[in-house]
């Protein structure tokens, strides 16, 4: 595990240092139905599109470029552990408190102008609510101490609870993107 970890490291350390900006997420959810295996494909599923709608804001046309030049998250389910800062209530009942916890770096060639950080706290409205799946999205800039940040994000995968097989990696890889189809109408034309 702490290879992993050290990996992932690394991975944001040579990004950081060529310019890219880093960024720590936490994403807490409204209530979600169902088991919990169905919960974390919902937070999973979430998050994706999340970052499909921040992606496009950050790089015109994404699936024209390499996967390695796109804005990199990744991200670990958590639950809240007892320490000397209380959780709200609500954060350590919702969905049994599971929550993710992202390490995100975001290119210097972007077009978004801002921060991810100002762009979540501008824009809350369109990616959470009561009825959405998301209840907040929480945004700070790293500006020191990337390998402390990097093992607190990542700490989930070490529990019992979570595995790394549940570690989340945006941009998914181009193998696991289901190829675009024709719609029917330009099918018909070619026949």
């Amino acid at each position: 595990m702490e290879y992993l970890i050290a990996g992932y490291g690394y991975m944001f350390r040579e990004r950081v240092r060529q310019g890219w900006r880093p960024t720590f997420l936490t994403f807490t959810f409204n209530h979600l139905r169902g088991s919990a295996s169905n919960v974390a494909w919902q937070m999973r599923d979430e998050l994706e599109r999340v970052y499909a709608k921040v992606l496009t804001r950050i790089e015109r046309k994404p699936r024209n470029v390499r996967p390695d030049l796109l804005p990199l998250w990744v991200c670990s389910p958590d639950f809240p552990v007892a320490k000397a800062q209380k959780h709200s209530f609500r954060d350590a009942v919702v969905n049994n408190g599971r929550h993710v916890h992202a390490i995100a770096v975001v290119p210097p060639w972007s077009r978004m102008k801002e921060t991810l950080e100002d762009h979540f706290y501008q824009h809350q409205n369109q990616y959470t609510g009561n009825d959405k799946p998301l209840f907040r999205i929480q945004a700070d800039s790293i500006t020191h101490g990337g390998v402390f940040v990097t093992d607190y994000a990542l700490k989930g995968i070490k529990s019992p609870r979570i595995g790394y097989d549940e570690i989340i990696i945006l941009p998914r890889s181009p193998s696991e993107v289901p190829a675009r189809t024709q719609p029917a109408s330009e099918v018909e034309q070619t026949s």
